[in-house]
C-alpha cells in the first residue's frame, strides 16, 4: 500500500478515530491517524506518536484535548486492526494512590480496554485482593470476582461459601434439566464483551428467539432470583453476569464458556489477576507495546546481536573474562520514587554507597532515564558491566537517549529561547572557548548553533554504540589501543562532553550504578570499577570553563596542546566544580568503601606537564541509607500526595526498610490527600510497608524468612496464630522456632508482639502497627519499647534509656547483667562502645532500636562506625596550590 494513503486507511478502514476536530464546512481532522502515518518516517516520529498516546486521557502535547474514549478510539483500534492483543500489565497497588472515584472510573476503564486488550492485575496480594473484590464486586465481570475468590481464600469457611455457591447451581441445572433454553440465553451473556448485554442485544441475537419484550423481562427477572444475572440502567437496561452464573456455566455438563457455540459479539479479552505481571502466551523477548520500530540505523534501539551471551556471566569463572555488552541498550523512564531517593541519596560531588538487592536477572542492556523538570533534575540508572568501558557506553545511551533530545538537550534551551538559533543557553556561546577552554570536542565553527550541536551529538551517540557493538571482548591484549581501551576513552570523552553541557544548561545529574554482587567481587574488579568511577568524576567536572580532567590528569600530549590556556586559579578557593553524583546500588557495595575512600589513587597528577595547574575536586564518600536521605526522599514524594512526614513515621519507616529506594517505594502506594492536606500518621504505615518485598524488610535481623515472616504480618488484617502465619510462609512451625531469637529480638525492640492465649490456644502473632480500622495510639500500634524515660535521671539522653530498658528485655541473648561494663552501661550510660564490641550479635537489634528514636549507635557511642551506617568520608581530587586550604577543607567536610 502506498504510504499516502495509510492516513486514509486508519481512519476509513480500521476506524482510527482518536482526537478528531469536527470543523463545519470542510472535513473533519483526525490528528492521531495523522499522527500514526508518519510514525514510520522516523524515530523521532515514533517517539511523538508514542508520547501523544501517553497523554490520552487529558490534555496533548499538539495542543489537542481529548478524553479517554479516544484511547480506545486510537492505539486500541490499531492495535485490533493488526490482529495483535497485547498485554497489559496493571500493579493494582497504584490504585490506591487515588481517590475512591478515581479507583472506580479506572477499573471500569480497563473493564472496556479488556475488549482489545488481555488486562494482567499484578501483585495482587491477599490484602489487595481482599480490597478488589469488596470495592469493586459491582464493576469486575463475573469470572474475575469467582477468580479472586478462589485465588484469595483457602480456608474452610471461604471454601464453604464456594460450594454453597456450587450447590445452589447443580440443583437449578437439576430442576430445570441442563438443556433448558435459560442456560442457552445464560451463554450469550457470559460471552459478551464485559460478560454484559443490553435488552435490546439480547432481543436481536441471533442465536436466541424471544417471543416479546416481555419474555425478556421475565426471564432476567427469573434468573435475578436465583442469584444468577442482575440488571441496571434507566433508558438502556442492561444485563450483567454475577458469580453465581459463571458458576452455573462452569458446572453445564454439555458445554463450557470456552466451547459454547454462541458467537461473540466483541473481543475476547478478560482481567484476569496474577502475580507474576505477564501472561504465559507472552514471549520474553517478544517486542511490547510501547517498543518503537527496530531500524539498523537506529541510534539507540538497534536489532539484538545473534549468538552473544550477554553482559551478565554465568560462573564466578566466566566473569574474569567475560561481560562486555554487544549490542546497545534501550531506554526506560524511571519510577518517581526511584528518582526522588536517588537524588536524596547523593547530592553533587557525592558518592553515595546503598546496600540494596537490585534485580538483575532482566535485560543488563536496559538504562533508565528521568527528568524533573522544576527541579531540573536528571537520574540514569544502569548495570555495571562486566567491562567498565560497556557501563560508560550506557550512560552516555541515556543522557543522549531521544527522551534526554525532546526534554533537556532541546533546541530552545540550547539556544536560549524559541527565536534564538545560537548558543545562548550555555554560559559560553564562543564556539572556540567551548571547544578549547570546555573540552567539547563535538562542536565545530561551521554548526556552532543549537541545532548543529545536538546533531553531532546524536551522530557521536551512534558511533558510540556502533563501536560497541563491533569491540572484540576477547581481546585481552595490554595495548592501550585495544577495541576496549579505545571504546572506553571515546566514551569518557563524550559522556565527560554531554555531562558538562548539563551542567552548564543548570540541570543536576544523578547517576545510578546497580552492582550485582558479582561485579565487586574481587580486587581487581573493584578497582576497575573506582578507576572509571575516578576518570568520568574528573572529565566531567572543571574549573570554571575548563575541564579538570585535561588540565590535572590528562597525559596525551596532543590533547594538552589543544588546551586554549591554563586556568588561573583563585589562591583563596582553589576548588573546581565536581558535576553530578553517584549512587552505588548493590547487596555487597560496601566492599568499595576503601576504594572510594582513595580515589585519588587511581589517578595520575601530571604537575609537569604544559598547561597544568592545581586546583582541587571535592568528593564525599556518603551512606545512601542514611536518615537524611531517607527522610528527603519521604519529603518528596509526599508532597505529590499532600502529605507531609513526622520525626516518628521517618524513623520508623527508616527503621524497617532496607534503604532509602525501598522507603520511598512504600509510600509511593499511599492516596493523595489532595482535598485535605495532613501529616503522615502511623496508621498509613502497615499498608505501605505491606507493598514492599520481603528483602526490603529488616535485612540485617536474622535470615530472610524473618523478613518474610514480618512481609506476611504486614499483610494481614488481623493478628494470626502461629499455625496460620507457617502456612501462610508455607513452613514448618519449627522454621519458626528456628529463628526463636531474631523474633524475641524483634519483639524486644517492639516491632512485633505475641501474645499467648492460654495453655492449649495458639500464640497470636501481630505487627505493631495499626490493622485496617482499628483505633491507634495503643502499645501494640506503635512500632517502639515503651519506656519511662524519667526514671533513668539525667545522665541518660531519652535514647539511651530506652537501649537500657531493651537490654533487660534481651535475656535469650548472653548477656552477662550483673558484670561490671553492663551495669555500667544501664546504670550510667558509660562505656557502651566497649560493650558493643564485647556483644556485636546484639547491634543489629540494638541499632534497630536506635533508629526507632530517630538516632543511630553511632551517636550513642564515643566510636564504632558499623558497615552499613558510616559517616561522610573526604577524598580530594586535583592538587592544592595551598595544603592548608585542603586541610580547611576536610575540617569543614567533617563537621
Amino acid at each position: 500500500m502506498p504510504r499516502d494513503k495509510w492516513r486514509a486507511t486508519l481512519i476509513e478502514e480500521c476506524g482510527v478515530t482518536a482526537l478528531t476536530d469536527e470543523i463545519p464546512g470542510t472535513e473533519n481532522e483526525y490528528h492521531y491517524a495523522t499522527l500514526a502515518a508518519q510514525a514510520a518516517d522516523s524515530q523521532l516520529q515514533w517517539f511523538r506518536l508514542l508520547e501523544v498516546s501517553r497523554q490520552l486521557g487529558g490534555a496533548t502535547s499538539i495542543g489537542t484535548h481529548s478524553s479517554l474514549a479516544d484511547v480506545l478510539e486510537g492505539p486500541i483500534t490499531m492495535l485490533e486492526a493488526a490482529d495483535v492483543q497485547p498485554t497489559l500489565a496493571v500493579d493494582v497497588r497504584e490504585l490506591w494512590d487515588l481517590s475512591r472515584t478515581q479507583r472506580t472510573a479506572l477499573i471500569k476503564f480497563l473493564v472496556e480496554l479488556s475488549v482489545g486488550i488481555e488486562i494482567v492485575l499484578t501483585n495482587a496480594t491477599p490484602r489487595v485482593q481482599r480490597h478488589l473484590l469488596s470495592e469493586f464486586d459491582k464493576v469486575l465481570p463475573a469470572s474475575v470476582i469467582q477468580s479472586l475468590e478462589s485465588c484469595l481464600h483457602g480456608s474452610d469457611a471461604v471454601t464453604t461459601r464456594t460450594e454453597q455457591r456450587r450447590q445452589h447451581v447443580r440443583n437449578l441445572l437439576a430442576d430445570r434439566g441442563a438443556n433448558h433454553e435459560d442456560w442457552k440465553r445464560l451463554y450469550a451473556v457470559a460471552d459478551a464483551t464485559k460478560e454484559e448485554l443490553t435488552y435490546d442485544a439480547l432481543q436481536s441475537h441471533t442465536l436466541l428467539e424471544w417471543s416479546s419484550r416481555e419474555a425478556i423481562r421475565a426471564w432476567v427477572k427469573r434468573m435475578a432470583d436465583a442469584d444468577l444475572v442482575k440488571s441496571y440502567g434507566t433508558h438502556e437496561r442492561t444485563v450483567r453476569l454475577l458469580p453465581a452464573g459463571y458458576a452455573l456455566l462452569d458446572e453445564h455438563p454439555d458445554s463450557s464458556l470456552e466451547t459454547s457455540s454462541v458467537p461473540s459479539d466483541g473481543g475476547t479479552g478478560r482481567i484476569d489477576e496474577s502475580t507474576q505481571g505477564v501472561g504465559t502466551s507472552q514471549r520474553a523477548d517478544s517486542p511490547g507495546v510501547t517498543d518503537p520500530p527496530k531500524s539498523p540505523h537506529s541510534s539507540v534501539y538497534t536489532p539484538t546481536a545473534k549468538g552473544e551471551e550477554g553482559d551478565r556471566p554465568d560462573s564466578e569463572a566466566a566473569t574474569a573474562t567475560r561481560g562486555g555488552s554487544s549490542t546497545t541498550p534501550s531506554v526506560s523512564f524511571l519510577d518517581g520514587h526511584i528518582h526522588d531517593a536517588a537524588v536524596s541519596a547523593a547530592a553533587p560531588g557525592e558518592i553515595a554507597l546503598s546496600s540494596r538487592t537490585v534485580d538483575s536477572t532482566g535485560d543488563s542492556r536496559g538504562v533508565g532515564y528521568s527528568f524533573l523538570e522544576e527541579r531540573d533534575e536528571v537520574v540514569v540508572e544502569v548495570e555495571a558491566a562486566g567491562y567498565q568501558a560497556h557501563t560508560l557506553v550506557r550512560l552516555c545511551a541515556a543522557l543522549l537517549s531521544e527522551p534526554a533530545f525532546q526534554k533537556v538537550l532541546t533546541q530552545n534551551r540550547l539556544a536560549g529561547g524559541p527565536d534564538r538559533s545560537g548558543l545562548d543557553g550555555l554560559p559560553v556561546t564562543d564556539p572556540y572557548l567551548l571547544r578549547d577552554g570546555g573540552c567539547l570536542g563535538y562542536l565545530r565553527n561551521q554548526d556552532a548553533d543549537a541545532k548543529g550541536l545536538q546533531s553531532r551529538l546524536r551522530q557521536a551517540r551512534d558511533g558510540l554504540l556502533s563501536m560497541s557493538v563491533d569491540v572484540d571482548v576477547e581481546d585481552d591484549s595490554n595495548d592501550e589501543n585495544n577495541g576496549l581501551s579505545m571504546l572506553a576513552r571515546t566514551a569518557h570523552g563524550l559522556l565527560g562532553t554531554v555531562s558538562r553541557i548539563y551542567d552548564m544548561l543548570g540541570v543536576d545529574i544523578t547517576r545510578v550504578l546497580k552492582i550485582p554482587e558479582w561485579a565487586v567481587s574481587d580486587g581487581c574488579r573493584r578497582d576497575h570499577l573506582a578507576k572509571m568511577i575516578a576518570t568520568q568524576t574528573a572529565v566531567s567536572s572543571r574549573y570554571g570553563l575548563y575541564s579538570a580532567y585535561r588540565v590535572l590528569y590528562e597525559d596525551r600530549t596532543d590533547k594538552r596542546s589543544q588546551l586554549l590556556a591554563t586556568p588561573d586559579v583563585d589562591a583563596t578557593d582553589p576548588t573546581g566544580d565536581t558535576t553530578g553524583s553517584w549512587v552505588l546500588a548493590g547487596p555487597t557495595v560496601d566492599s568499595m568503601r576503601s576504594n572510594l575512600e582513595n580515589l585519588d589513587e587511581y589517578l595520575d597528577l601530571q604537575d609537569e606537564a604544559d598547561g597544568f595547574s592545581a586546583f582541587i575536586l571535592n568528593v564525599d564518600i556518603v551512606n545512601g541509607d542514611r536518615r537524611d536521605a531517607v527522610a528527603t526522599a519521604l519529603s518528596r514524594q509526599l508532597s505529590l500526595k499532600s502529605l507531609k512526614p513526622t520525626r516518628e513515621t521517618v524513623s520508623i519507616l527508616h527503621a524497617l526498610t532496607s534503604d532509602a529506594f525501598a522507603a520511598a517505594r512504600a509510600v509511593s502506594y499511599l492516596g493523595a490527600e489532595t482535598d485535605r492536606p495532613r501529616t503522615l500518621t502511623t496508621d498509613d504505615l502497615q499498608y505501605a510497608l505491606s507493598m514492599l518485598d520481603a528483602a526490603e524488610l529488616l535485612p540485617d535481623i536474622g535470615p530472610r524468612s524473618v523478613s518474610e515472616t514480618v512481609a506476611i504480618l504486614l499483610d494481614v488484617d488481623e493478628p494470626l496464630a502461629t499455625g496460620d502465619l507457617a502456612d501462610l510462609l508455607d513452613v514448618s512451625t519449627q522454621t519458626l522456632r528456628n529463628n526463636e531469637t531474631y523474633f524475641a529480638d524483634l519483639e524486644a525492640a517492639g516491632v512485633i508482639q505475641r501474645e499467648d492465649l492460654g495453655p492449649g490456644r495458639a500464640t497470636e502473632w501481630r505487627i505493631c502497627l495499626s490493622f485496617n480500622g482499628e483505633d491507634s495510639g495503643s502499645r501494640a500500634t506503635i512500632p517502639t519499647p515503651e519506656v519511662d524515660t524519667t526514671a533513668y535521671g539525667p545522665a541518660f539522653s531519652d535514647e539511651m534509656a530506652v537501649i537500657a530498658e531493651v537490654l533487660y528485655e534481651l535475656g535469650h541473648r548472653e548477656i552477662d547483667y550483673g558484670g561490671e561494663l553492663t551495669l555500667t552501661v544501664t546504670g550510667r550510660g558509660d562505656r557502651f562502645d566497649e560493650w558493643l564490641e564485647l556483644h556485636p550479635d546484639v547491634r543489629p537489634v540494638l541499632s534497630l532500636v536506635a533508629h526507632l528514636q530517630g538516632t543511630t549507635l553511632e551517636k550513642l557511642t564515643e566510636t564504632g562506625d558499623t558497615v552499613r551506617y558510616q559517616p561522610p568520608k573526604s577524598v580530594v581530587l586535583g592538587l592544592d596550590p595551598d595544603p592548608t586550604t585542603t586541610q580547611t577543607s576536610l575540617v569543614n567536610s567533617a563537621n
